[in-house]
């Protein structure tokens, strides 16, 4: 075939395609609120421009033909040479495409909440782009967990008050669910439920979605903002009650595929040990699926332990650098007193496993200066591989001894489904 009898079967084949993909914008589709726009109490409005799912996410415009491309292949629009704002995750997500004008609300940022059926409320954890300029933007709201099981759920954004926990409702989106499908109903076990490994026995006791943060978990949440579940624990080792173990994670997932690993804190009572979950999963779900990894943070045996001495808290001496020991069939090593960008605290203190151990957590079991007073730890970051701890160290001191300890985190599975305290439905403004 010649040059020219190619590209005119390639631009041929090109008109087609935008003539089926121009058929299939029009064609009956859920009704949603693309277009639509909720406004703030400045005047700031919101809105909804597209909705993508995938691990890469295109903003075209609002162009119809620029619809038309977004729905072509992604090599053949790179080829085209389509101009478009790329925004990368790591998991499947659904990514809302809002544009803002306006530089409010003034109490900060909108809360976007995503509702079920049942008109369950969920917020938090999402990512986030902007395209643009302030107060004339576009925003691209990343989730990798949604209501999958209907053809649409509903996107509700609330304008925070000036005084926490306030905010207000001022609008909704319906929005089409990019994976609707028939999907299993898991059966949950009552409660208490208990779990084993090893001589650690967990129970998860309480199971309650809809309740406030922190000091507020024990009522219910003012409006779905700070709507979160609680999930109370009980540790016993070799048959008897321990404080010596915490929370260290919760993975939640449920029939649809929905899979949630951040959690708002984790608090301790005289006997039991509470994770506080938001974001959380859809309480009208049959199950939740937990994984819960503990930690134990006092009573270490020997074999886990490495005691430090004599780590400078200025300028450097022998012992400051980086130092290495070999526990749990890893390297941990000291890596010095390099501040952690972004990290509180007065001095902070570096180490690192290798290889990175997952399942392994490093804890400063105890930190005493050379004039035999302790610090006291402030806050701490940590990752698979690294953990810095920052100490308020005694100002007179001028070196500390370190004892830490490299462990490994026992997890445990539970199916369970939550008991409501307070439903945060509300009905459509």
């Amino acid at each position: 075939m010649t040059k020219v009898g190619t590209r005119m079967l390639t631009w041929f084949a090109l008109v087609a395609l935008f003539l089926i993909v121009g058929i299939a914008l029009v064609l009956p589709r859920p009704k949603t609120s693309i277009g639509h726009t909720v406004t703030f109490s400045d005047g700031t409005t919101l809105t909804l421009r597209q909705v993508t799912y995938g691990t890469e996410h295109s903003y075209y415009g609002k162009q119809i033909w620029r619809r038309v491309f977004s729905l072509l292949p992604r090599k053949l629009i790179e080829k085209l040479g389509v101009q478009r704002s790329v925004m990368k995750v790591s998991r499947p997500s659904v990514v809302f495409w809002l544009e803002r004008r306006g530089n409010g609300p003034a109490s900060g940022d909108p809360q976007l909440v995503l509702c079920d059926t049942d008109g369950f409320g969920v917020s938090g954890g999402y990512s986030m782009m902007r395209v643009g300029p302030p107060g004339n933007c576009v925003e691209g709201w990343a989730y990798e967990f949604w209501p999958r099981r209907d053809q649409t759920f509903r996107l509700r954004i609330y304008e925070l008050g000036l005084r926490y926990p306030e905010a207000d409702l001022v609008g909704e989106f319906t929005v089409r669910n990019p994976t609707p499908g028939n999907y299993p109903q898991w059966a949950a076990r009552p409660l208490p439920q208990t779990a084993s490994e090893g001589d650690l026995s967990v129970t998860l006791f309480d199971l309650t979605a809809g309740v406030g943060r922190g000091s507020n978990k024990w009522n219910p949440a003012p409006n779905p903002t700070v709507s979160q579940t609680r999930a109370g624990f009980r540790v016993e080792r070799k048959g008897r009650p321990t404080r010596e173990w915490e929370i260290a994670s919760v993975e939640a997932r449920d029939a649809t595929g929905n899979v949630i690993t951040e959690s708002w804190g984790t608090s301790s009572e005289p006997d039991a040990e509470f994770a506080e979950l938001q974001p959380h999963l859809w309480p009208g779900e049959s199950a939740w699926r937990l994984r819960v990894g503990f930690s134990q943070r006092s009573n270490f045996v020997a074999s886990e332990i490495w005691n430090l001495r004599g780590v400078a808290l200025s300028g450097a001496n022998a012992t400051d650098g980086v130092l290495e020991t070999n526990l749990q069939g890893a390297v941990l090593q000291y890596t010095g007193k390099a501040r952690r960008s972004g990290l509180p605290g007065d001095r902070h203190f570096n180490f690192r496993v290798k290889p990175g151990r997952p399942d392994y957590e490093i804890t400063l079991a105890k930190a005493v200066d050379d004039r035999g007073q302790e610090a006291k730890p402030e806050t701490s970051f940590h990752s698979q591989s690294e953990r810095t701890f920052a100490l308020r160290a005694n100002t007179n001191a001028t070196s500390l001894d370190l004892t830490l300890a490299l462990h490994r985190t026992r997890y445990f599975e539970f199916l369970a489904r939550p008991e409501v305290i307070a439903t945060n439905r509300m009905i459509s403004p």
